[in-house]
């Protein structure tokens, strides 16, 4: 009986460890060009030693990062950050797949982004300024 009951509490104990013990915060942001023109394909990444994170862009280049899903917030700490998956694909006739980048590389991976942020409390209006990539001009989109 006493082990069940210390089974018990010790399973008790590592859920509430891997869950976290405070409420995940709401993270919101936009993520531009340097001209103001939204980015809206992609992620937002937030990252550290042990989570990884996103928030989904929106046309309007706007996310929200969640732990399961957008707008679900995220735990509290420190954060490196990125934007994955910004690029244009496309199939041609022959059926291959063209990928075209969207941003320039560096933003791409929380090592060579250089975004950092420290969250600790409801955080909106994190501004992303992302570049284009070099030598490629992105193309225009059809509306569809």
């Amino acid at each position: 009986m006493q082990y069940r009951l210390f089974l018990l509490l010790f399973l008790l104990l590592i859920c509430v460890l891997l869950t976290g013990c405070s409420q995940n915060i709401k993270v919101e942001g936009q993520v531009a060009f340097p001209d103001g023109t939204p980015l809206d394909t992609g992620r937002v990444v937030f990252e550290n030693d042990r989570f990884y994170y996103y928030g989904n862009l929106r046309k309007d280049g706007k996310f929200s990062a969640g732990v399961l899903k957008d707008g679900q917030g995220i735990p509290k700490g420190k954060y490196r950050v990125a934007v994955e998956n910004a690029a244009l694909y496309e199939t041609d006739e022959k059926g291959r797949e063209k990928i075209t980048p969207l941003i320039a590389a560096q933003h791409t991976t929380t090592k060579t982004s250089g975004l950092e942020y420290d969250i600790q409390t409801r955080t909106t209006g994190i501004s992303i300024i992302v570049e284009k990539p070099e030598n490629i001009q992105p193309p225009t989109r059809r509306n569809q």
